[in-house]
């Protein structure tokens, strides 16, 4: 009885060694996942391409993917565009994040679209899949980290808050997103990453369609319930009730886009990777970002006070340098977490 017993065991020695060299070893892209590489083909998918991509996914990024659980599929859509979407649940965060495909795509806006200013100038960037949160930012999520030794000696504040922890976490500066995102391994969107996420693949002005009066089902903006002395001044607000005034909405109250991520429009001015350079300045492929000596950060997507137009997809904000941590400012400032799936 003592050979077969040893047959076995030198059968599975052999078995896990393979096993340890092939994971020491260069491993080679899956060709499935080059659907990854362009929006349009991978809007094609399925519902069952799309869960067989996620886990493809999950095996080749495993590092990246190391912090998340599978959660389930689903379907969006807006602005006549649809996707299959895979979502995950952040363990660290308990934020839902979908993975955006990549591929290339013309950033900025057309010269006769309303609203437009010069430094939106088209331009096409191709990029990487990433991962990205479906909401801004909570204020739960943020406490979860704020609450953390290295957090606290760091300075970073809002482990304790009053009313909703559904409401986006706001005040913040770059420097206190910089803090957060070390403790949870994440990053903030580039400016790129950002404009690709919200359009969703349409190129009208906003991820619903060239209407603006569609932004009442889709972004908490300048509205008619805002305070008088705004609603007197041209170009502030919307005639339209859209249920809030002078405050954010909890997240998620709007509809999403066709990446089924909610708020792209409205509620917070969310701060992105960059800093503000001129789009002749080359952006990086893969992720897009921008190199140079700007002290200005970037923000986008428009907040509770401002109208349609300032929260169109290729709408640029520079919200100064940050400051440094606690130091964050403005109200109507947050941010939306989200993770680089690079191709090897």
């Amino acid at each position: 009885m003592r050979q077969p017993k040893f047959a076995t065991l030198c059968l599975v020695a052999v078995i896990a060694s393979c096993s340890v060299a092939q994971d020491q070893e260069p491993r080679d892209r899956p060709v499935t996942l080059n659907v990854l590489k362009e929006r349009s083909e991978y809007a094609a998918l399925d519902k069952q391409g799309v869960e067989a991509l996620a886990r493809t996914a999950e095996a080749y990024w495993f590092d990246e993917f190391s912090g998340f659980t599978f959660e389930r599929v689903e379907h969006f859509s807006a602005g006549g565009v649809s996707h299959w979407m895979s979502i995950w649940l952040h363990d660290k965060t308990g934020l839902e994040f979908v993975m955006v495909p990549g591929g290339r795509f013309q950033m900025g806006s057309p010269a006769d679209e309303v609203g437009r200013r010069e430094d939106e100038l088209q331009h096409w960037v191709t990029l990487d899949p990433f991962l990205i949160a479906r909401t801004e930012c909570t204020r739960e999520a943020w406490a979860k980290v704020a609450g953390s030794d290295a957090a606290k000696e760091a300075g970073l504040r809002g482990a304790v808050y009053e009313g909703s922890g559904q409401l986006p976490v706001s005040g913040i500066g770059p420097v206190d997103v910089e803090i957060w995102c070390r403790e949870t391994k994440l990053a903030f969107p580039t400016e790129a990453q950002w404009e690709f996420m919200c359009r969703g693949g349409t190129t009208s002005a906003w991820a619903m369609g060239p209407d603006k009066r569609d932004l009442i089902r889709f972004g908490n903006i300048g509205s008619a319930e805002c305070p008088e002395e705004w609603t007197k001044m041209s170009g502030i607000t919307e005639p339209w009730h859209d249920g809030y005034g002078a405050e954010t909405a909890e997240v998620a109250k709007f509809e999403s886009n066709s990446f089924g991520l909610f708020d792209v429009h409205g509620n917070l001015n969310e701060w992105v990777r960059d800093f503000y350079y001129s789009y002749e300045q080359p952006a990086e492929a893969g992720t897009g970002e921008r190199q140079g000596d700007s002290k200005e950060r970037m923000a986008r997507g428009g907040n509770f006070g401002g109208a349609a137009a300032a929260a169109r997809s290729a709408k640029r904000l520079t919200g100064g340098s940050g400051g440094s941590p606690g130091q964050g400012g403005n109200h109507g400032f947050g941010f939306r977490p989200s993770l680089d799936l690079r191709f090897r």
